[in-house]
């Protein structure tokens, strides 16, 4: 099911793996957030087990879905697939403690090692009354005897894939893992796209520290000594996009970082990033990412609500 990526040297990566850049670098996120909303299946991008810390950072799907210690199994278990993965030079599918498939497509960047993308868990069939006896019997032995309720609420909200979408999900992460090797090599040569110029940099954090606020373009240009028609050629001819187009990428982009808080209402983060109108941001966010607001909440975030359980016989 899942295609392979180009075999690299899996020299193992120090402290400065280059997983940080990554993992901090907004169009990784964007991707990410626009992968979940198209296919349904979280994706996470994990430091290798060399980094320190490694999987224990608190990752969804890392922690452990039936309470410790799930968690621990859940991370011992990613580290053998790691391992596996690396040796291989490519991706590998695996299963979770709870019996649930994951993806694992380990990232090389110049021959090291320097991330894992995480997609799943998911399913290809219902859990029957005889693989929920198997996995309990299982789990019973790692201390989790107790834990069937948890179980079986963690399989009814699990996304259900066939073979076909299980493609193209696989071409989807070698396409993502190859974008991730040629930005991470952009990183170490010191020409990260996520760079701006000093330029660019002052009307950068100009616009976030007035997200709450309506910004006029004449404002912002006189930030910069120019006028608001010079300033608008400049602007397209650095960033590739218009002032509004881009001040509105920004908001957006603040939008999806609360949204991954789940205290926060949907009104409360629109506002906070920008937005002055619900059913705008609500267009807005469906076209930046492909799904609503509170489906991206639900996903990325990974939320499951408990509801009542039916095991087919």
């Amino acid at each position: 099911m899942v295609s392979g990526v180009a075999k690299l040297e899996t020299t193992p990566a120090g402290n400065d793996s280059g997983w940080e850049p990554l993992a901090a670098s907004a169009q990784v996120r964007e991707q990410q957030a626009a992968f979940t909303c198209a296919t349904g299946l979280p994706l996470t991008l994990l430091p290798p087990s060399a980094h320190p810390g490694g999987p224990e950072v608190e990752a969804y799907c890392v922690r452990g879905c039936l309470g410790e210690p799930s968690g621990t199994l859940c991370r011992r278990t990613l580290r053998r697939a790691e391992a596996r993965a690396v040796r291989g030079g490519g991706p590998i599918q695996y299963r979770c403690p709870s019996g649930l498939l994951k993806i694992l497509v380990p990232v090389f960047v110049q021959g090291r090692h320097v991330a894992n993308l995480l997609a799943g868990p998911f399913t290809l069939r219902a859990l029957n009354r005889r693989g929920l006896a198997e996995l309990m019997e299982r789990l019973s032995g790692e201390g989790l005897g107790d834990r069937q309720p948890e179980l079986e609420t963690t399989w009814r909200h699990a996304p259900r894939v066939d073979a076909e979408k299980g493609r193209a999900v696989a071409r989807l992460l070698d396409m993502f893992a190859r974008y991730l090797q040629g930005l991470g090599r952009e990183i170490l040569a010191g020409r990260s796209p996520a760079e701006r110029s000093p330029w660019l940099a002052r009307i950068e954090a100009f616009l976030r520290e007035n997200a709450d606020r309506r910004v006029a373009l004449r404002e912002v240009a006189a930030r910069v000594n120019l006028s608001p028609c010079h300033f608008c050629a400049v602007f397209k001819r650095q960033t590739g996009l218009t002032f509004t187009a881009y001040r509105n990428r920004l908001r957006l982009e603040r939008a999806a970082e609360l949204l991954r808080e789940p205290g926060r209402r949907i009104t409360e983060v629109a506002f906070e990033a920008g937005f002055d109108s619900i059913p705008y941001f609500n267009r807005a966010f469906r076209r930046r990412y492909g799904c609503s607001p509170t489906e991206y909440r639900r996903r990325v975030a990974g939320e499951i609500p408990v509801k009542p359980v039916e095991i087919p016989a």
